[in-house]
């Protein structure tokens, strides 16, 4: 709305951008807006159009599209603009476009995630945040005349003497259908590839949302407890743009689960592991991930964990309306079948040896309701043929896993550490005999 008619209180709104123009990160410098499309790129391209005639489908490209980076943030500074791009969703990059020409930076070391801090687009004032998955966020000041990183921490670094030894190895396995699926594994430097080590996966794959690397404290502490940390960027998320989520959506969401078979089965053959020593973890819509890898193939793991899990999809969606896009529709023949098939509650089967099993539930929960985890830890403590624990947990306190306390957030995690690293055999984990009589 042209601003003389707000102030004459004529309503002359109309539509800026509309869905299908597939418009993010929007900013307005003067009477110039900048954007990232996804308009016909599936990585996004950095795009400028004007606020008076604006055309979001054929706007003026600055940054076209990257094979194989995913344009993130970008930031204007006097110098022109800084924008980042993620490879895999863990490999960062920077960069400066100016005068119609992007010149990387070399940051102070190989990070997995960066964030940036401007002043404003008349100040050359920058400030670079880079972290991983075993690296503290650090903060620096760029000048771009020298070339050059100072450190400007706002809090001190803290130091982990415990976290001294282990290391990140970032790589990509090739999938039944020749995909190459990122995997990030985090373990100690004197780790001995001898089939031996306890190794616990987590993978997610929904919403086109990425495990980007963070400081991961948490998974820090289990490989401090001698095993292996595995993230698999699965098909769904959006580690490798829209394509990656478009590949593990709907009727290929079976790709999802496929991929983690596929990351687990690469890791046995490698001989960083092997069956008994091997678990998986997956929470809220990683319910369908880890749920339906272990009904697919329940002799490949010996440990699984739901945690708030979706697992009846048929019926999450008659409960949760939003789920519809995401997952399908039971009004449409084939959204139907592909909500079947990614149902792991419905491929529960009779006299099957399922893997040992912690499920665990929010009584608040509104995204994942109660039911649906009690659900089928109920048919799965009926069908399974094996003497596996089967542990379901609910709990009275938390909904979705996250409002809650941090005290009873890591007793939560502290639960299902233990119910891992029991169940792979860790000396230090398993139950004591009662010598009592």
């Amino acid at each position: 709305m042209p601003k003389q008619d707000l102030l004459e209180n004529k309503k002359t709104w109309k539509p800026l951008y509309t869905k299908e123009d597939k418009v993010r990160s929007l900013q307005l410098i003067d009477n110039d807006m900048y954007f990232l499309s996804q308009y016909n790129a599936q990585n996004y391209t950095l795009c400028k159009t004007n606020i008076i005639t604006p055309d979001f489908k054929n706007p003026e490209i600055l940054i076209p599209e990257k094979n194989d980076e995913v344009i993130g943030q970008y930031r204007f500074t006097k110098d022109g603009i800084y924008y980042t791009t993620t490879k895999n969703g863990v490999e960062a990059k920077l960069y400066l476009y100016k005068g119609g020409k992007a010149t990387p930076i070399k940051h102070p070391f190989p990070s997995g995630n960066i964030n940036l801090q401007v002043k404003g687009k008349d100040l050359s004032d920058i400030w670079v945040s880079c972290s991983g998955w075993a690296n503290e966020e650090q903060r620096f000041k760029y000048d771009l005349k020298t070339d050059s990183f100072l450190p400007e921490n706002i809090t001190p670094i803290t130091e982990y003497p415990e976290f001294r030894d282990i290391v990140v190895e970032e790589t990509t396995i090739k999938s039944r259908d020749g995909e190459k699926i990122p995997l990030s594994l985090i373990y100690n430097k004197n780790m001995k590839r001898n089939g031996k080590n306890p190794v616990l996966i987590d993978s997610y794959g929904a919403y086109g949302s990425s495990r980007s690397p963070f400081f991961a404290r948490i998974y820090l502490l289990w490989v401090n407890q001698g095993g292996i940390m595995g993230i698999a960027h699965v098909r769904g998320g959006g580690e490798k743009g829209e394509k990656w989520r478009l590949g593990g959506y709907k009727e290929t969401k079976s790709n999802t689960w496929r991929d983690l078979i596929d990351c687990t089965e690469y890791l046995i053959n490698e001989k960083y592991t092997s069956k008994d020593k091997m678990a998986i973890w997956g929470a809220s819509a990683g319910g369908i991930t880890a749920g339906r890898a272990m009904t697919e193939r329940p002799d490949l793991f010996k440990a699984v964990i739901l945690e708030v899990p979706t697992t009846n999809t048929l019926r999450d969606v008659l409960t949760i309306g939003s789920n519809v896009d995401e997952y399908g529709t039971l009004k449409d023949p084939k959204e139907f079948k592909a909500l079947l098939e990614m149902d792991a509650y419905q491929h529960i089967k009779k006299g099957v040896r399922y893997p040992a099993t912690l499920i665990t539930g929010g009584i608040n929960d509104p995204r994942v309701p109660v039911w649906e985890p009690a659900k089928f830890a109920a048919k799965l403590q009926s069908n399974s043929a094996s003497k596996n624990s089967i542990l379901l947990q609910i709990d009275y306190e938390g909904g979705h896993g996250n409002n809650t306390t941090a005290l009873h957030g890591h007793s939560n995690l502290s639960d299902i550490f233990s119910f891992a690293l029991w169940q792979l055999e860790h000396p230090d984990y398993q139950p004591k005999e009662n010598t009592n009589k």
